[in-house]
């Protein structure tokens, strides 16, 4: 373990989007350029990398477990991991530095945890992932649907591109409900909604049982689940990033092929006045109250959810 910290990457002008024409230099400068808006939501949250050290042409692979090689400025957390049977030990970026080694690392995606190193049992973010199927629905109609939901709740929620076909909704919570609550909880929200639209709108998890509905994906509210963070990258030859959107700016006509490295530093931050942790008690008992249930479930069960 070495405590240098490097004021430029190795191999600058090695390319990591090929199709985009990006370098890991170029990678090294947006990390930098978007310091200010990526890290507030990183700081203090075990991070998974999604690195591809010879760019999009080699092969990838999502990295939780430091190398030795890993320099001493980069804070740890180390956690017991039940699937792997040992105890696995998370980056935790806080500073432009670590977002630099990010960069040397060629972590093309940066991917935290829903909850803090100082409470890992504790999630701060109920999340939702939307998931287009064959069917002609947009994630821009079906996330303007699920925030009337939570509108409905009296829960307010932030919305982003997850840099691919669908949008991300979060919503901030207290930290006093535990991992099993909060995806029972989820689950109840995104049933909600699917049944005011079963047409279009799915909570199913196994992909035969969707007809090609937009999945409402409830399940990434598991421990140490993740999504792609805020302002990541991500790993596609167009080099878009997941980009915060304001509410108004998620219509039918919303391409989120705009949002690349080259394009998104010059925009403003849509999460700059996030909402609140918010309480769920009173949500609970409504969604209770109108039938739906906020019981907690497998996301590999075999028992249909809809």
């Amino acid at each position: 373990m070495t405590p240098r910290v490097r004021t430029a990457p190795s191999s600058p002008d090695k390319v990591l989007w090929p199709q985009a024409g990006i370098t890991k230099q170029d990678l090294w400068d947006y990390y930098e350029a978007v310091a200010d808006r990526l890290l507030p939501g990183l700081a203090g949250r075990p991070l998974t990398l999604k690195r591809f050290p010879d760019g999009l042409g080699g092969d990838g692979f999502f990295q939780k477990n430091l190398p030795p090689s890993t320099p001493g400025h980069v804070e740890r957390f180390a956690s017991w991991s039940e699937s792997s049977g040992r105890t696995v030990t998370y980056a935790v970026a806080r500073t432009t530095d670590d977002l630099r080694w990010c960069a040397q690392t060629a972590a093309l995606e940066l991917h935290p945890w829903f909850a803090r190193v100082d409470r890992p049992e504790r999630p701060d973010t109920l999340a939702f992932d939307l998931d287009p199927g064959e069917r002609p629905v947009p994630a821009a109609a079906a996330a303007r649907r699920l925030r009337t939901v939570l509108d409905d709740l009296g829960l307010a929620s932030l919305v982003k591109t997850s840099g691919k076909r669908g949008l991300h909704i979060y919503v901030p919570i207290e930290r006093r409900y535990t991992y099993e609550e909060i995806r029972g909880f989820g689950l109840g929200v995104a049933r909600c909604c699917a049944a005011a639209h079963p047409e279009d709108l799915t909570v199913e998890m196994r992909k035969a049982r969707r007809s090609g509905r937009l999945l409402l994906d409830w399940s990434r509210n598991g421990p140490a689940q993740t999504l792609v963070a805020a302002w990541s990258p991500r790993a596609v030859e167009a080099a878009t990033v997941s980009l915060p959107l304001a509410w108004e700016a998620v219509t039918d006509a919303l391409d989120p092929q705009r949002f690349t490295l080259r394009t998104a530093p010059e925009l403003p931050d849509a999460w700059a006045d996030p909402p609140r942790p918010q309480r769920l008690e009173q949500a609970r008992e409504r969604l209770q109250a109108e039938g739906f249930d906020c019981a907690d479930r497998n996301p590999r069960s075999d028992k249909p959810f809809s």
